[in-house]
């Protein structure tokens, strides 16, 4: 239940949990510096997989919006954090060169202005219509950057320079995954978490009610599409090189969003689960399955949506009765 008084109440009430959250993100904050660089790519890919997955439950498992274009402001904010910490690969003036840090808070900016400018278009457009509109953004955006070589490199990619290892990105990235699913937590636990669940259930309804749709589908697309471009932005300065083939393209979508089917859509765990589940299955299977991997993949993924369609989050938690395993299977219930 939303408290509209305190956006944070419950998640630190359960000491269990809290101690269990504590030790995790310690085993996290280590990883660069006692396994080897191959792991931590994983885990780092996992990170962004993380906040890739939260941001976009915000606008289709919260606010019943399902965009197939939020890969354009991950890779919207890759791409400009690129540009302001090598500003020169892109004949762009020296003056505006910037601290990595700095560039990937700028992508994350634009990422939501561009969202922003966007939303009342697209949102004239409802259901399977709104999803193909912000998947053709989404392509027009990447033949946009492949066209500008300038700017892209085009197909050859764009490479980065910054002034922070990889351990340290690896850290900062560790800290805003864990910002990111508190301000996710605070936006649902809120009023227009509230806004976002009434338009989800019924938008017509909440409309005769006072609920003003636009404002909360604004909220849930603008807030999701610049935590999209933070995690653009820390990806480009972790693997120092962008492409516009590579870093727009649909599989960080489909990946996306099998993340957070896996863990359970319109939960807050969900997508949590639904990364690290994800990220083992695909790992095992590359080293495992060769070229076959993504077939694999694919229809273990079908197997367990139809089995398990409230994702992996509610079976595990249907013995203990969460309230938000309860809120993740009426939205599972209503996506069905």
């Amino acid at each position: 239940m939303a408290s509209l008084t305190d956006p944070f109440e419950g998640i630190f009430d359960n000491r269990r949990r809290l101690a269990a959250s504590v030790v995790v993100l310690l085993a996290l904050a280590v990883v660069p510096f006692t396994t080897t660089p191959y792991i931590t790519d994983i885990v780092f890919t996992g990170l962004v997989f993380v906040m890739l997955g939260v941001s976009w439950n915000l606008i289709a498992g919260y606010a019943g919006q399902i965009s197939l274009g939020h890969h354009a402001f991950f890779g919207l904010g890759a791409f400009v954090s690129a540009w302001l910490t090598t500003p020169a690969r892109a004949n762009l003036p020296e003056a505006i060169q910037s601290p990595a840090l700095l560039a990937i808070a700028v992508g994350a900016l634009v990422a939501g202005l561009l969202a922003l400018v966007l939303g009342p278009i697209l949102f004239r457009l409802t259901g399977h219509y709104f999803a193909i509109g912000t998947l053709a953004v989404a392509a027009i955006i990447q033949l946009v950057l492949l066209d500008q070589r300038r700017f892209s490199g085009g197909s050859t990619g764009y490479y980065v320079q910054n002034n922070l290892g990889d351990s340290a990105t690896f850290l900062l990235m560790l800290a805003a995954t864990v910002l990111v699913v508190l301000v996710t937590y605070a936006i649902v636990n809120s009023r227009s978490g509230l806004g976002m669940r009434a338009i989800h259930d019924d938008e017509d309804a909440a409309s005769s009610l006072g609920v003003n749709p636009l404002r909360y589908k604004m909220i849930a697309f603008v807030v999701s599409a610049a935590m999209a471009g933070l995690a653009g932005g820390f990806y480009a300065q972790f693997t120092l090189y962008v492409n516009p083939d590579s870093t727009l393209g649909v599989p960080w979508m489909v990946d996306t969003l099998v993340v957070v089917v896996l863990g359970g859509m319109g939960t807050m765990v969900g997508p949590l689960v639904g990364a690290g589940l994800f990220l083992s299955l695909d790992t095992v299977l590359r080293e495992t399955a060769g070229e076959f991997a993504t077939t694999i993949e694919g229809a273990l993924i079908i197997i367990f949506i139809i089995f398990v369609p409230g994702g992996l989050y509610k079976l595990l938690s249907d013995r203990y009765g969460s309230d938000d395993a309860v809120e993740g299977d009426a939205t599972a219930e209503q996506a069905e």
